[in-house]
């Protein structure tokens, strides 16, 4: 496959804090975009996926930040990016992304593979919701990982490790600040309409 068959193909990536709705968004953005070949990198998914093999890095995944809410070190999602793409040969396709990047050298990252692959940069959504209504999301849905303590430490970081981020996105004119406080279908009226307004008729119609 040469490379020009790259050159139109999305990537978008979610990005928000924990709680925020990315997977919702990003299954609106799948069923959008169904008719052209697109994949899903649940990023949040694989990574519960991998730490099911017992071995010293994943036990110690477990053990350090999983049961406290930590971040795990950039190079973790990084390495399943590079999986799905180099292993499971996803680079032909519009990719949406939900989880990552989370922090600078993850987007500068992302930035070095996509250019190498001669796609376009990703372009970063951002669901900006409240902090006390990301927890209260994350209180009802019940999952196992989703104790108080281990929320809170999640919302912790974001301010220091996601905002710079976010500021790179900005600067790069990649970034796309979403309301993510209302109801889910409006809030992907909201990224429709946005996209529309970037891409035009590149972006398809419902």
């Amino acid at each position: 496959m040469d490379s020009d068959s790259l050159s139109d193909k999305f990537t978008f990536c979610f990005v928000g804090r924990s709680g925020c709705g990315k997977g919702t968004q990003a299954k609106f953005m799948l069923e959008r975009l169904e008719s052209q070949r697109v994949f899903h990198m649940e990023t949040g998914r694989f990574l519960r996926e991998l730490l099911v093999v017992e071995n010293p890095t994943t036990e110690r995944a477990q053990r350090v930040i999983m049961g406290k809410g930590g971040l795990f070190p950039w190079w973790f999602p990084m390495f399943l990016w590079l999986r799905e793409l180099i292993e499971r040969g996803h680079a032909d396709k519009h990719i949406v992304g939900d989880g990552t990047p989370r922090r600078l050298p993850e987007a500068k990252f992302l930035d070095d593979v996509m250019s190498w692959h001669e796609r376009p940069l990703p372009v970063c959504i951002y669901l900006d919701v409240a902090e006390d209504e990301a927890v209260r999301r994350l209180l009802a849905r019940g999952r196992a990982d989703d104790k108080e303590e281990a929320i809170r430490n999640r919302m912790q970081y974001f301010g220091e490790d996601v905002m710079p981020m976010l500021d790179y996105y900005e600067e790069h004119e990649r970034l796309i600040q979403i309301d993510g406080n209302v109801p889910p279908e409006v809030v992907w009226e909201q990224v429709d309409r946005m996209l529309k307004e970037r891409y035009g008729d590149k972006w398809p119609s419902p």
